[in-house]
This record gives structure tokens, C-alpha cells and sequence, in this order.
């Protein structure tokens, strides 16, 4: 089966090493300028010229524009006050590889799969019930599911309705005891390299098993949220929810015009349900009861294919639950010029088919015609709920930060639905960089060149928001290291003491500078040849440990414990790719071997009478036995991927 990816598997198509400073044919054309964000691969489809400054109208609907061009004093949108300066995050995903375990209930980390003689599947819709639980199996078949792995280990509990064993394995799992409507468990302490644990059993059609919650045993029952991430999220004012909505970045998998909408709020997941990572995502009432819960605003990401009834009864379910006093900042899908995505390729298949300009950009900018006007129609869904409450509500148009000129052309078929401009300053270091800089100098001296480079970059784009009256924010942020061949050195830069002060001179910088909301990514995340994009490891990591988090920490002025230990000292001597350990101040070797094989996947499993027997045998029931449904985030990606600007 194919394995999970840690980020987004489209993301290796984008044009990492795009270069948008050309001569220009017009003085009314903006100018770009070279994406610092890696040279992974270089996206030579796309135009390396910037959009005129009026591209063309949007008439205000989801699927239709007539294409005619305005002129070049677009109207503005309505004037919105800057807050004060804040920190917001991007949250993790929910998948139990993430390091994330938001849920008490860990089966959240997870979706279902059906294993059996070839191993695990994934599951057809037709064999769940209205809520998510597995009513039934073809014969052979068991129930398989990846949980979240605990900070911390101890004694669990899973209860359940139905008939049935369910069983609990993994590497780490001991004391199984099975009865009827619960098991319990023990597991030992597994992070930083926490070990697969899953749940898998055999469908009783006649009283399946359903209601799963397993948690601690010594946890109340009724509680949402971990306290490891509680504690991660604190003093954050803004959380993008983009990675708790699946079908945002996942889109309906359609590159053809205007397909039926696949997201519907009949088809939605609920509270309670079996699954928060098929269809829609998490449900918007717990993602509303977190941020009620956090003290923080709210950004969702509205995903592209859904449809208006369901765009309205999402906005409506935020009006009226959300605490009053905080704001909700909402988006049309994420990154939609990232041809990466699916959904790039059918907002140029709905550009195309309407007729929008092309003759500067081609497809990239009938791309970001079509987002706009798209925004629009989204934004006007949500101004309509919100009448009355408009202070209440940030509508954003996000776009990349180095293709400035398009961000532009695309931002005025959006106005005056948008309330801020955003776009993501990431300060970079990429394999195709590396030729054998010291830690020292990467640290020391090409990193800090990075961020003084980016926010060049963003002050053009701060301009563009000024242009318009708008807010300018991040919708992403942070550093963004991918060494896939140097794993190693990545690990050493994304832990080194020295990060701590790149944090902090990077958003003290930016509340210098820009003076309004920094969000970063990504809350939490394993360190990977894909990259180190957590501002943790996992949840509940030291905060010595995560000096990201720390600089994150002290620049909100939020005490950490006495009791933590204090900072690591500066490494004085580095890893190079070839193993060999040498002074932080010298020069590895350039060349580096192939990335390290991914670690093994378990040896024994848990048969339905409780036995441990190795993989390779067969448990004395008539099924057979499937294989895990994966290896643990991070050791491969099926495909790979890399975040962008």
C-alpha cells in the first residue's frame, strides 16, 4: 500500500528555483524576483514575468466571469485597523506519524483499512455507516487502523459498543487484556522515535464494533484535547487549520472545469464520527472549540470544490459559536499558484474555459485571475453571514511571495471581499545550496543573509496591501532547510542553540517591519530528508530541545518552567554526510551517500486470542494476518514533498 505523506506530495513539482527577475516588456508590468525558497525543481512552465497591474473583472460568481479588462484603478477594499502585533500557527495534521496527538483519543490519528491476504487496503465507502464505523467486510477481511502515539507511555484504555476483541499492537504494546467492550494496555515511552501502534479486529455486521475512544486510563472521559498540545498551542493568537482540512490541499483529485462539488455538508465529518481525515477533515465544532478552548482566532481554508450550502452552514457554525472576541480569518483553499496542487491545474482548466487573460503569463496568470474571482465569490458567502459582525471577520487572499506582480493582478478580481494580503517569507537552505558550508557559516552567515533577503521581498508585497488598503500577513513563515541528502547536518541546524536566535531575530524583524500577524509552520513535525518543519519534534518535546518553539516562547513572554533544563550549549564539532564527526568550523566533504533506508517495519503481530507470534506466520484463526499500513512518517514519503514559499 502506499504510505502517508508527511506534508503534501505535490509539493515536489514546485518551482523551487524559479527565477522571476527578466526584462520586462512594459514599465506597467511588476517586477519579481528570484524564489529563494530552494532550487528542488525548477518549474520552467510557468512565466518568469511579472502581471500587468490590471489583468481582468470578475463577475462575482464561483464559475462565470466575462473576462473584460478594468481598469487600472481597481477599487479598494474597505479600510481594516491592524492589530497588534501576534504570533499565529500552523497546525500540524492529525496523522498519527505527525508527532502531533492533538486528541485525547487517539484513534483520531488514524483512518481506516481493511487487511487481509495482501495486506492492507484502503477501505471503500460502502462498507462504513453514516457515522464513519466499519459495519462490515468482505470475508478474509479484518479492520486495521494507525493510532496516535502518547508522549508519554503508561496504562491505556480503549472503550467500545459492539461485539468483538479489538486488539491493539505495535512494538511498544504490552499487558493487552481484551474483553467485552474495552482493552486495556500498556505502552512504554516511545519519542523521539515513538514506535507503530494500531488497532485491527474482526466485524460483527450484526453489532459492529463502533464508539471507539482510547486514551489514558487515568484520563477523564470527556476530554477533547491532549494536554502536551494544549501546552504546545499556548500564546498562540491565530491557528491555520489548513492541515486539519484534508480536502483543501487533497482538493475532489479532478483537473477537468468545474466538476460537481464533492464537499457538501450532508457528506461532512461530525463529532463522534469514526474518521476526522476522510472527507472534509476535522469537524468545524471542535476545530471552533479549540480555538474557544486556545483564546485564539481561527483560520480556515475553504476547500475549493465545496459547495455554497456548504460554504454557508460552515460561516454560519462559526458566527454563532466562535467567542466573541475573537476574529476569524478565512481563505480560499491554500496555494493555489503551487502547480504542485491539483487544484492550480483546474483553476487553469476554469480560467481557460471562461476566457481570462493570458497574454502576459499564460496559464500561471489565468490561474490567479481565476483565484480571485473565486475568492471573491467565497468571501461575499461569508460577508453575508457575517453582516452586522464585519469587525468580526478577516478575509484573506493569500499568494507567493516572489511572484508579487501576479499576486496583484489576481488580488483585484478579488476585491473588495478581502481584508489582508498575505504570503510566506520563508528564509531557505536547500541541497542544491550546499557545497560544503560549515555549520558555522550556515548558521552564522547564510541563514541570517536568507531572512534579510526575504524581507526584501516582503516589503514589495507590503506595498501592494498599502496599495489597496489591506492588511499584510503570513499565512506561512519560518525556515525552511531541506537537505535530503544530508540528514544529518539538517538535524544538527534544525536542534542547533544558534535557531533560537534566528527565531527571534526573524519575527522581532518582522514585528519591526511589518507590524501585523506572523504565522509559522508548522506547530509540530518529525525531522526528515523532506525537511524539519516543526516548531517541535512532538508534542511535549523539552523545550530545551526545540529551540524554534523557545524563541517563540520568549518573544510572547511566556515563562518556561524552572524546572526545564537550560539551553544546550553551541556544538563545537558537526556530522558530515559521509559519518565522519569533524570541528564545526571545518569543511565536509561535498559528496554524501544516499539518503539512510527507512527504519524496519514490526516483526510480530497480535492475534485475536491475545498470542505475539512473528509476522510471517499465521494466527489459528481461518483470516489471514494483514501487514502494517505503513511505515512511521518520515522515513519515506511515497513520492516526497517540499515546502514553499
Amino acid at each position: 500500500m502506499a504510505v502517508k505523506p508527511l506534508w503534501d506530495t505535490q509539493k515536489l513539482n514546485l518551482a523551487n528555483g524559479l527565477i522571476a527577475v527578466q526584462t520586462l516588456p512594459s514599465k506597467t508590468l511588476t517586477r519579481g524576483g528570484r524564489n529563494n525558497m530552494g532550487s528542488l525543481k525548477l518549474l520552467t512552465a510557468l512565466p518568469l514575468v511579472g502581471l500587468l497591474a490590471a489583468c481582468g473583472s470578475a463577475a462575482g460568481n464561483s464559475n462565470n466571469a466575462n473576462g473584460a479588462p478594468v481598469s487600472a484603478m481597481a477599487v479598494t477594499a474597505t479600510a481594516v485597523t491592524a492589530p497588534d502585533s501576534k504570533l499565529g500557527a500552523v497546525l500540524a495534521t492529525v496523522q498519527y506519524w505527525d508527532g502531533s496527538r492533538p486528541f485525547m483519543n487517539m484513534i483520531y490519528g488514524g483512518s481506516w483499512q481493511m487487511a487481509g491476504a495482501n495486506g492492507a487496503e484502503d477501505l471503500p465507502k460502502q462498507y462504513l455507516d453514516a457515522n464513519g464505523w466499519i459495519k462490515s467486510l468482505p470475508a478474509g477481511y479484518r479492520a486495521y487502523r494507525g493510532i496516535s502515539f502518547p508522549t508519554a507511555g503508561g496504562n491505556f484504555i480503549c472503550r467500545f459498543q459492539g461485539n468483538g476483541n479489538l486488539i491493539v499492537g505495535g512494538d511498544g504494546v504490552t499487558n493487552l487484556n481484551m474483553g467485552s467492550g474495552q482493552t486495556t494496555f500498556t505502552l512504554a515511552a516511545g519519542y523521539p522515535s515513538a514506535p507503530l501502534t494500531y488497532l485491527q479486529y474482526y466485524v460483527d455486521p450484526n453489532n459492529y464494533i463502533r464508539n471507539i475512544d482510547c486514551r489514558e486510563a487515568s484520563a477523564p472521559t470527556t476530554g477533547t484535547f491532549s494536554p502536551e498540545f494544549m501546552s504546545t498551542i499556548n500564546g498562540f493568537k491565530v491557528l491555520r487549520f489548513v492541515k486539519w482540512t484534508p480536502s483543501v490541499e487533497g482538493n475532489s483529485g479532478l483537473m477537468t472545469a468545474f466538476p460537481t462539488p464533492t464537499i457538501t455538508w450532508a457528506t461532512r465529518n461530525k463529532p463522534g464520527d469514526g474518521d476526522y481525515i476522510q472527507n472534509d477533515g476535522v469537524p468545524v465544532e471542535v476545530m471552533v472549540d479549540l480555538a474557544n478552548q486556545a483564546g485564539a482566532s481561527p483560520w480556515f481554508n475553504v476547500p475549493w470544490n465545496a459547495d455554497d450550502d456548504y460554504i454557508t452552514r460552515f460561516a454560519t457554525y462559526v458566527r454563532d459559536n466562535l467567542a466573541p472576541g475573537q476574529q476569524v480569518y478565512v481563505e480560499t483553499s491554500n496555494e493555489v499558484w503551487n502547480a504542485g496542487y491539483p487544484v492550480y491545474h483546474q483553476a487553469a482548466a476554469e480560467g481557460l474555459q471562461e476566457g481570462l487573460p493570458n497574454s502576459v503569463g499564460g496559464q500561471f496568470q489565468q490561474v490567479a485571475e481565476r483565484y480571485g474571482e473565486k475568492t471573491k465569490h467565497v468571501m461575499q458567502i461569508w460577508s453575508n453571514v457575517f453582516a452586522g459582525q464585519m469587525n468580526r471577520l478577516v478575509r484573506v487572499y493569500a499568494w507567493q511571495t516572489v511572484n508579487s506582480g501576479y499576486g496583484e493582478g489576481g488580488l483585484q478580481n478579488a476585491l473588495p471581499n478581502v481584508d489582508a494580503y498575505a504570503t510566506a517569507p520563508y528564509f531557505a537552505f536547500t541541497q542544491s545550496e550546499y557545497t560544503g558550508q560549515t555549520l558555522d557559516q550556515i548558521m552564522n552567515t547564510v541563514l541570517p543573509a536568507k531572512i534579510a533577503e526575504q524581507f526584501q521581498f516582503a516589503q514589495t508585497n507590503k506595498a501592494i496591501a498599502q496599495k489597496y488598503n489591506l492588511r499584510f500577513v503570513t499565512y506561512e513563515a519560518g525556515q525552511h532547510v531541506v537537505l535530503p541528502n544530508n540528514v544529518d547536518l539538517e538535524k544538527q541546524i534544525e536542534r542547533d542553540p544558534r535557531m533560537y536566535d534566528l527565531y527571534k531575530s526573524y519575527i522581532s524583524t518582522w514585528q519591526s517591519q511589518f507590524g501585523d500577524l506572523m504565522t509559522l509552520f508548522a506547530m509540530t513535525g518529525p525531522i526528515s530528508n523532506y525537511g524539519g518543519w516543526g516548531m517541535t519534534e512532538y508534542n511535549g518535546q523539552p523545550i530545551d530541545q526545540a529551540p524554534k518553539l523557545r524563541a517563540v516562547r520568549d518573544f510572547l513572554g511566556i515563562t518556561v518552567a524552572s524546572n526545564d533544563p537550560p539551553p544546550t550549549p553551541l556544538p563545537t564539532t558537526q556530522v558530515c554526510p559521509d559519518g565522519s564527526v569533524i570541528p564545526s568550523t571545518s569543511t565536509c566533504p561535498v559528496s554524501s551517500p544516499p539518503p539512510p533506508p527507512p527504519p524496519p517495519p514490526p516483526t510480530t503481530q497480535v492475534c485475536p486470542d491475545g498470542s505475539v507470534i512473528p509476522l510471517t506466520s499465521t494466527c489459528p484463526v481461518s483470516n489471514p494476518t494483514p501487514t502494517s499500513p505503513g511505515k512511521r512518517k518520515g522515513a519515506t514519503k511515497g513520492g516526497g514533498s517540499v515546502r514553499t514559499a
